[in-house]
């Protein structure tokens, strides 16, 4: 096997650093594995529910979209696609109306 570039260094230096990581070779590749504390699945729901209950126009729009099932959904992408396009034509007819 050949010697580790910058980063193989870099990572088994900090490997043998952080008791929470460890490094390996299967088959002549450089395993790493790092743990990590995990929120538990209770608190990230009360955090949730702590943060709706903080944001008051949160909660409305959040419980318009439950009242209201029918509801068009769009994704980032579309909305972002969206307001680009409304911003287009809105420069467009500002263009228009100042040239009249």
């Amino acid at each position: 096997m050949g010697a580790f570039n910058h980063n193989v260094k870099k990572e088994l230096a900090n490997a043998l650093d952080d008791k929470n990581e460890t490094m390996f070779v299967i088959d002549g590749k450089l395993i790493s594995l790092e743990v990590h504390d995990t929120v538990s699945m209770n608190e990230e729901f009360d955090n949730l529910a702590q943060e709706i209950e903080a944001y008051p126009e949160l909660k409305e729009s959040l419980q318009r979209y439950l009242d209201n099932p029918d509801m068009e959904r769009y994704t980032a992408k579309e909305l972002k696609e969206l307001r680009d396009e409304q911003r287009k034509w809105s420069e467009f007819f500002g263009l228009f109306h100042e040239g009249v």
